[in-house]
């Protein structure tokens, strides 16, 4: 009917809550419900007439097909144009979907109608669940209504207009309560147009309490934080290391479960870290929270971690009236603090829940990237770390990237050929890491670390695992020869490092007069040896680096002829830590990062 185009807007306000510790969210007292994990509609629901297929131009073609289809994110935007945020990732969810195939289709009027809900003996009834409505396209209104006894359909809610983002929807029902004979039907129109369409999920049926407040979610950083607000240091981590430790905000959100409006509202947060207790610190007080309402909370507590180890933060929500219901009322969040060695993390900035959820990346060249935001200048990374989804093949070309926070380039490791081994770990849920190769010093501001699938005519795959969600600006796909850019939901599992990994790759360089060049083995002892071939006789000097691009280490070759040659690298007299190795040939310097360990 219409050509349709759409500009990606990566600054919009989404709900999307990276990475909390879910509180007690009190899914056990919903006495009516629905998620659409099981993939299909539930039995008894009433999904309307089918609906005609039509062509470009609003002819229909005799086609039928259900309106009312499950399905994830990906199916949603299958056309192209109705961009569910998939959130928690994988999540599945009922969906009038005007956009992908089989439909364009006519959808003026569309009811997804419950099956009869028995409300006899229930109190304070009232609905909460999730909808997706951006009215985009030319899209028409979305609204909830109720039928009961078989009697006619009275709106009960319109829904509000978000574009990007899922809404909670709350809805008090409590004037039917006893009915024996409810139904609920989620309306939807595409308005006469080829439109997005209309996504519901987590239907939830309650009773209520005169004075219900709830804590619904958790976080250990200052949720209200824009990521593209350079330095603000607000953005959620999983990990930090030590030297970026500062002061912690930590955030809660509230929800008015109850049948009266609530006031005085407070949340407290206490902090541990190695039996080591700080707090109570306690939020502002919330005037008043309307039923059904949500608040989110932030607290800025100016505690700093001290030590390495794991962040626990305990949070209470209490209100001036008595709660009816305490058993929601805590909860808790936790994050850790990075070091040296594999139990602390290798001194790790992570942004990731820790278990794969998904992946990114596939077969053409791309860079999946986290923005990092350093407290402190004056501290160095040594490289990144990339758990790869198992799928990614053998002799595919990857490296590490560093950018500052306008992208322009920091650093790189060298070029790594994955191994059967790297797969084989991937598949084992086991990271790699790239040492970086220049690795310096960096104010403190913001930084993407990623990983580079590049794309040299191998034709085979690279994926990156995914894990938790974040707010756009977060995480940042880029794709093509032409960096084409996508903000993600889903956060890639790569991870900054500021202390030397215990394990390493064999790094590979490769130019046009020196190909192969091999270090081995990773990490290095007492000895190493560098392999490497010559296309053309030239005068070949080694030398081994320290990370301020002193020589510590050198052995003059002299002139060497054509063909493979292994060398020695002396480096029983260094201490542990990360070097390059640099091996001149003729005008040219090729440099491999490398790992010692004692």
């Amino acid at each position: 009917m219409f050509h349709r185009t759409r500009t990606l807007l990566p600054f919009l306000a989404l709900l999307v809550f990276p990475l909390a510790t879910l509180a007690q969210d009190r899914a056990g007292a919903c006495f009516f419900s629905a998620d659409f994990e099981d993939g299909v509609i539930p039995t008894g629901w009433d999904v309307g007439p089918l609906v005609e297929m039509e062509d470009a131009a609003g002819n229909g073609l005799d086609t039928f097909v259900t309106a009312w289809t499950v399905g994830n994110a990906a199916a949603a935007n299958a056309g192209g144009f109705f961009p569910v945020p998939g959130v928690p990732i994988g999540n599945q969810f009922a969906m009038a979907n005007d956009d992908a195939p089989p439909c364009n289709c006519d959808m003026a009027d569309l009811a997804l109608t419950t099956s009869p809900i028995d409300l006899s003996g229930r109190n304070g009834v009232a609905l909460e669940c999730r909808v997706f409505h951006e009215q985009a396209l030319g899209g028409g209104p979305a609204s909830v209504e109720v039928s009961f006894g078989g009697g006619s359909w009275i709106t009960m809610a319109t829904v509000p207009v978000l574009a990007g983002g899922w809404q909670h929807l709350f809805v008090n029902l409590s004037a039917f309560d006893g009915q024996p004979d409810l139904r609920i039907r989620f309306r939807w129109s595409d308005g006469g147009n080829w439109a997005t369409g209309f996504a519901v999920d987590d239907i939830c049926l309650r009773e209520r309490t005169a004075s219900d407040l709830s804590l619904v979610n958790t976080y250990t950083h200052d949720i209200s934080a824009d990521p593209f607000t350079t330095g603000d240091q607000g953005l959620y981590y999983s990990m930090v290391p030590l030297s970026q430790a500062g002061p912690m905000t930590v955030s809660a959100e509230l929800m008015n479960r109850g049948m009266n409006t609530l006031q005085g509202i407070t949340v407290e947060a206490t902090i541990s870290l190695n039996g080591t207790v700080a707090g109570p610190f306690t939020s502002d007080a919330w005037p008043e929270l309307l039923p059904g309402a949500r608040a989110l909370v932030t607290i800025p507590t100016g505690w700093v971690a001290d030590a390495i180890g794991l962040v626990e933060v305990e949070f209470t929500a209490s209100s001036a009236v008595t709660d009816d219901d305490p058993s929601d009322n805590s909860g808790n969040a936790t994050m850790r603090i990075s070091g040296p060695g594999w139990e602390d993390g290798y001194g790790a900035m992570a942004a990731d829940a820790g278990q794969y959820e998904g992946e990114v990346g596939g077969a053409q060249a791309f860079i999946a990237t986290n923005r990092f935001e350093l407290r402190e200048s004056g501290v160095a990374p040594t490289g990144i770390s990339a758990f790869l989804s198992g799928v990614s093949q053998v002799g595919e070309p990857v490296r590490a990237i560093l950018f500052d926070g306008n992208l322009a380039f920091v650093d790189t490791s060298s070029r790594h050929f994955l191994t059967e081994e790297d797969v084989i770990q991937a598949g084992m849920g086991e990271a790699i890491f790239l040492p970086l190769s220049n690795t310096s010093a960096l104010p403190a501001g913001d930084y993407f670390a990623g990983l580079q699938h590049l794309d040299v005519g191998f034709g085979g795959q690279v994926r990156v695992s995914t894990s938790g969600t974040g707010p756009i600006g977060r995480a940042l796909l880029m794709e093509g020869i032409t960096f084409d850019l996508t903000y993600l939901l889903a956060t890639p599992m790569v991870r900054l490092h500021f202390n030397d990994y215990g394990v390493g790759l064999e790094p590979v360089d490769e130019s046009l007069n020196v190909n192969g060049i091999h270090v081995f083995p990773v990490p290095m002892g007492d000895q190493g040896r560098i392999r490497f071939e010559l296309e053309q006789a030239s005068r070949v000097t080694l030398y081994v680096l320290d990370m301020t691009g002193r020589s510590v280490w050198e052995r003059d070759l002299g002139r060497v002829f054509v063909g493979y040659h292994e060398e020695m690298l002396e480096v029983s007299h260094l201490s542990a830590g990360t070097y390059v190795v640099r091996l001149t040939v003729g005008g040219d310097h090729h440099h491999i990062p490398v790992i010692v360990t004692r």
